[in-house]
């Protein structure tokens, strides 16, 4: 899939809404819409040891996660051919796949974000060392 200047612009326009909000205060769950460019999710959670976690993939949408506090480990796959773990479900964009053979492990602090692509197999929501309290904006890039 080739990226067009479009994918930039929408990508700039995340950029500036993380700059120019204060991410301590948007409300839990989707709280920003711009377009069909991004919306924004907010997310606490207690991170947890990874295993617990089934890896995702999506297939309309970009994820931009950015930690507002805490830190997390995130799993992510260059695999993209993946063994479907549930049906795919287009109301929420998401489905749950096999773990794949390969994946690196990314770990994330507060003011660190990370840009996963449209079926690159992931799974968030992983303690370090110990659980922490993690707040997360997770922007949701259209295509």
């Amino acid at each position: 899939m080739a990226i067009e200047i479009a994918d930039y612009n929408k990508l700039q326009k995340a950029i500036d809404f993380l700059r120019n909000t204060d991410l301590k205060k948007t409300p839990l769950g989707r709280s920003y819409k711009e377009g069909e460019s991004f919306y924004c999710q907010t997310l606490e959670y207690d991170t947890e040891i990874i295993d617990k976690f089934d890896f995702e993939i999506h297939e309309k949408r970009l994820d931009l996660h950015y930690i507002v506090e805490g830190e997390e480990r995130i799993d992510v796959s260059p695999d993209t051919e993946c063994f479907a773990l549930s049906d795919y479900n287009d109301d929420r964009d998401i489905q749950y796949v096999k773990q794949p053979k390969r994946f690196n492990q990314v770990l994330l602090h507060k003011g660190d974000f990370i840009l996963i692509g449209m079926h690159e197999p992931h799974r968030t929501n992983g303690m370090l060392n110990e659980k922490k309290h993690v707040r997360k904006i997770v922007l949701k890039l259209g295509r």
